[in-house]
């Protein structure tokens, strides 16, 4: 009996020295912290103005609610503010996506389509107008080859129609000598010398009436039978040149359509040219138009894609600062949670005038 006396009281006096060294080990934890110290001069007032007790439990109780709310809030806030963050980042990483399609697709659509058919645009025009100029130039060497057959056979029928006359002359003259003087001899010597030798080269009868000439040149045209005979050469002579004649007018007529419809041609070729030369000047505009739309579009996403990578890496920074922020206040809080848990404890079970704060 003696003995369970006596292990009764060991145990007693054992439990209240551990008590009282728990209780010292939670006042050493309580003052290694701006809350515990807060909590400690809290219990001490208590303690001075001998409060009653359950005030100061509520009070310690309100703090770790308190504590609880201002967790759970943070919480929320940093989760509301991440969500916000992942949607902005989502965002404008896709209009930065857009940003650098448009460009890629513009660069290609400039280097590829745009550039391309400006410069064969450009060659065609080149081509076109040096047809065209070629084009002129036959016009004016057409136009001077016409002008130079007119001439030439203007002049021809000039000489002919002085060989006709001629002709005339030489018939009449031949026609009325039956013992001719030495002035009719002179006269008609004079006429047959108008008939040059390349009129009488023209057509086959020249020669043969040079020749009778010469013969009743030689006689002092004493002989009828050859001046006959000349006679009827020279009409012979003149009606193949009056056929020779009537062949160049006919030619000429046939040049000078020849001439028009030539020329009608190459003044349709360049009408057509000019046609296709105004309609390329056109298409050139809208090249280069589209080309200067096309360069203002890729400079404006250049802008936009370098200002979508400055709102990434403001927002990327400012979330990194956010997320330190947030992650000090919880560690702050959760090592608040436990220190007012544990001045809560102390204040429930020890007795504050064995308590040396």
């Amino acid at each position: 009996m003696k003995i369970a006396f006596i292990l009764c009281m060991v145990m007693t006096v054992s439990l209240g020295i551990s008590s009282k060294l728990s209780h010292a080990k939670k006042l050493e934890e309580l003052h290694g912290s701006k809350l515990g110290k807060t909590i400690l001069n809290l219990v001490n007032l208590h303690s001075l103005v001998q409060g009653p007790i359950q005030e100061l439990i509520e009070a310690i109780e309100e703090l770790i609610a308190d504590i609880n709310t201002n967790i759970d809030e943070v919480e929320y806030k940093f989760q509301v503010r991440t969500n916000e963050h992942n949607s902005y980042v989502a965002q404008v990483g896709q209009q930065l996506q857009d940003a650098e399609q448009d460009i890629a697709r513009m660069i290609d659509v400039i280097d590829n389509l745009l550039i391309p058919r400006r410069d064969q645009i450009r060659n065609k025009i080149e081509s076109l107008i040096e047809y065209d100029e070629f084009n002129r130039k036959n016009v004016d060497e057409t136009t001077l080859l016409r002008q130079q057959e007119q001439d030439a056979y203007l002049q021809q029928i000039e000489e002919d129609n002085d060989a006709l006359d001629a002709v005339d002359d030489a018939i009449n003259l031949v026609s009325s000598l039956s013992n001719p003087s030495l002035l009719q001899i002179k006269n008609i010597k004079f006429t047959l010398k108008r008939l040059s030798s390349k009129q009488w080269n023209r057509v086959h009868q020249g020669p043969m009436v040079q020749a009778l000439i010469q013969i009743a040149l030689n006689q002092n045209f004493s002989d009828q039978g050859i001046l006959k005979q000349i006679v009827e050469a020279l009409n012979e002579f003149r009606n193949q040149v009056v056929e020779a004649m009537n062949d160049l007018t006919k030619q000429e007529q046939i040049n000078i359509q020849e001439y028009q419809d030539r020329l009608e041609q190459l003044d349709d070729e360049h009408r057509e040219f000019q046609r296709q030369i105004n309609q390329s000047q056109v298409d050139l505009e809208a090249t280069n138009q589209k080309l200067e739309d096309c360069n203002q579009f890729l400079l404006q996403r250049q802008a936009d894609r370098l200002q979508y990578k400055s709102q990434l890496d403001l927002e990327n920074e400012t979330y990194t600062v956010d997320t330190d922020i947030y992650t000090q206040t919880a560690n702050e809080l959760q090592r608040e949670l436990p220190i007012a848990e544990q001045g809560l404890s102390l204040i429930k079970s020890a007795d504050f005038s064995d308590i040396k704060i």
